[in-house]
């Protein structure tokens, strides 16, 4: 645990903000995340996790949504207010073989992990693609700063205000290859169709599942996932947050979400 001063706090457009924080700690693996207790009273109580959107020397960024009291009270912190972090914590994304096609999907915030992920992989990795499913303009904007980086971005509106209309995996199917392997991150029913398409290709996918945390290291149970492949049920579930929260999509019972 650490205490950790805000830099910046960028409202980004609707629900959405981008946070920046001083922060030393350990090495971190895209995908990994970090517990954010907001405040020293009792409301909010829990901390909250957040993905790692960007590291550096010193610092550590996260994106999120305003969706309750704990985001809320965070959206109005500023510069020089301190929160206690939690992290690195969970188990990122494997880092790409090398001569793999990469194929990110992501669908709305869900696109959070991927920003540091596509800046490890500096531009030596120029085939790699990013698929965004947002349900307009506003949260299309969360795709912007990828546009410094060396991916080809595909971008998805629900309304058609931004890049083609419709869901993200109604053109996912038309990017992959032989030599594909998908890094998804997105709501449920999203991964779900995306570990579809992938079962159909025969393509390697990895998906970073979304799950509602209380201590972020496996002690509560609270965000248990029903595995495949197990006969005992204590065989049959993990934590999304010690045991993930990136899980190969094949090992995933995806008819118990």
């Amino acid at each position: 645990m650490s205490s950790a001063a805000v830099i910046s706090n960028k409202h980004i457009g609707g629900q959405f903000f981008r946070m920046s924080l001083e922060w030393k700690s350990s090495a971190v693996v895209p995908g990994q995340f970090v517990m954010v207790r907001i405040s020293d009273s009792m409301d909010p109580f829990l901390r909250r996790p957040f993905c790692i959107y960007d590291a550096g020397k010193g610092t550590v960024g996260i994106l999120y949504k305003v969706v309750g009291r704990g985001t809320a009270v965070l959206s109005t912190l500023s510069r020089e207010d301190r929160v206690d972090l939690l992290g690195p914590l969970g188990n990122g994304f494997p880092f790409p073989e090398k001569g793999g096609n990469l194929i990110m999907v992501a669908g709305g915030i869900g696109i959070a992990p991927f920003y540091l992920l596509a800046r490890n992989l500096g531009r030596g990795k120029k085939g790699a693609k990013l698929f965004y499913g947002a349900k307009n303009s506003v949260e299309a904007r969360l795709a912007g700063d990828f546009k410094k980086t060396a991916l080809e971005v595909n971008v998805a509106t629900e309304d058609g205000s931004v890049g083609k209309k419709g869901m993200v995996t109604d053109m996912l199917d038309d990017g992959l290859n032989e030599d594909s392997v998908i890094y998804a991150c997105g709501p449920s029913g999203m991964l779900k169709g995306v570990s579809e398409i992938a079962e159909k290709r025969g393509i390697r996918c990895f998906v970073s599942l979304e799950r509602a945390m209380a201590c972020g290291m496996g002690v509560c149970l609270g965000c248990a996932v029903r595995m495949q492949g197990h006969k005992a049920d204590f065989l049959r579930y993990k934590m999304v947050c010690s045991d993930g929260p990136v899980f190969d999509s094949g090992d995933i019972e995806w008819e118990a979400f």
